[in-house]
């Protein structure tokens, strides 16, 4: 979409963007089309497990939910890592993985996780360095290719920061919305 970073960081400054999670059903139908995306494009592997975003799926529903870095003010991934790997580049609205300077401890996303957010931060399965969401670039595959339009890049103005939730929160929400009897008997059942 751009021809370079220069390109790149001029239109995120007029124009900032952010990946919005639209967590309303009906929603994410849990086919992982958004996982093979993201793989595609940034390993040209057609494996979710080599992507920066992950669908969960919770019961009574079954409910889907898919995470991926909602770019938090306060960022308690970056202050987590002891390195230096994980930082945010303000001038193109972009978190940045220092591949070279990551251990593989994890310490990020269990900050992210202790946080309450939603522990979107994967781990490249074979180097074991973080990845996060980077928007392709600002033409993110998830979005495009997102056939029931939970997934969409919209201008960080319009951006609703309370949806910085686990992935449980969510689909309890979810579940208490639209599954009541299902979850009481569930939760009977235990």
């Amino acid at each position: 979409m751009f021809r370079n970073i220069k390109e790149r960081r001029m239109n995120f400054m007029e124009n900032p963007m952010q990946l919005f999670v639209n967590h309303n059903l009906p929603g994410c139908s849990g086919c992982r089309i958004c996982e093979k995306m993201c793989a595609l494009q940034h390993e040209k592997k057609y494996n979710e497990a080599y992507s920066r975003i992950q669908v969960y799926q919770f019961y009574p529903g079954p409910i889907d939910v898919p995470i991926v870095c909602q770019y938090c003010d306060d960022r308690p991934c970056v202050s987590a890592c002891p390195t230096g790997a994980l930082t945010y580049d303000g001038d193109v609205f972009q978190m940045i993985v220092k591949e070279a300077l990551c251990t593989s401890c994890e310490l990020c996303n269990q900050a992210c996780i202790a946080a309450g957010r939603g522990g979107c931060i994967t781990f490249h399965p074979q180097k074991g360095i973080a990845q996060i969401c980077d928007f392709c670039g600002g033409d993110p595959q998830c979005a495009k290719f997102c056939p029931s339009d939970t997934l969409r890049f919209l201008p960080l103005s319009r951006f609703p920061k309370r949806l910085a939730k686990s992935a449980k929160v969510i689909a309890s929400r979810i579940a208490d919305q639209f599954y009541p009897v299902k979850k009481k008997i569930e939760e009977a059942r235990w």
